[in-house]
């Protein structure tokens, strides 16, 4: 899935209870995330990062170019898979190494990093 400068893009994923997405930061580009009540788990330049559920809009401060791809979970569907209460993670961006053993983030960050498209 190529992702064009200031381009949002989503799918389904292969996982249920979740979509697929991926953003490039455009130049001069100052868009919000608003509140959904989802969690994602998010790849951003080979780190991988939970951002919780939102109360209020965030505002990213990513330099244009920034890629992400991320996994969008539907409320209540990701507490179960990253193994903490959805509200320890409210209007947080956690790095996923401070939830799970560094090992295994590595691995995946790794597998991300190294795929011709991150979403894949």
């Amino acid at each position: 899935m190529a992702d064009t400068a200031g381009a949002y893009r989503e799918r389904p994923s292969r996982l249920d209870g979740a979509v697929l997405w991926t953003r490039t930061v455009g130049p001069g580009e100052s868009v919000p995330v608003l509140p959904d009540g989802c969690i994602d788990l998010l790849w951003r330049e080979g780190t991988v990062m939970v951002a919780g559920p939102d109360t209020g809009p965030h505002h990213s401060d990513s330099p244009p170019g920034t890629r992400f791809a991320g996994l969008r979970f539907f409320p209540g569907s990701a507490p179960a898979l990253l193994g903490v209460p959805a509200d320890e993670l409210r209007d947080r961006r956690v790095d996923l190494v401070d939830l799970w053993p560094a090992a295994r983030v590595r691995a995946l960050a790794a597998t991300v990093h190294a795929a011709p498209d991150p979403a894949d």
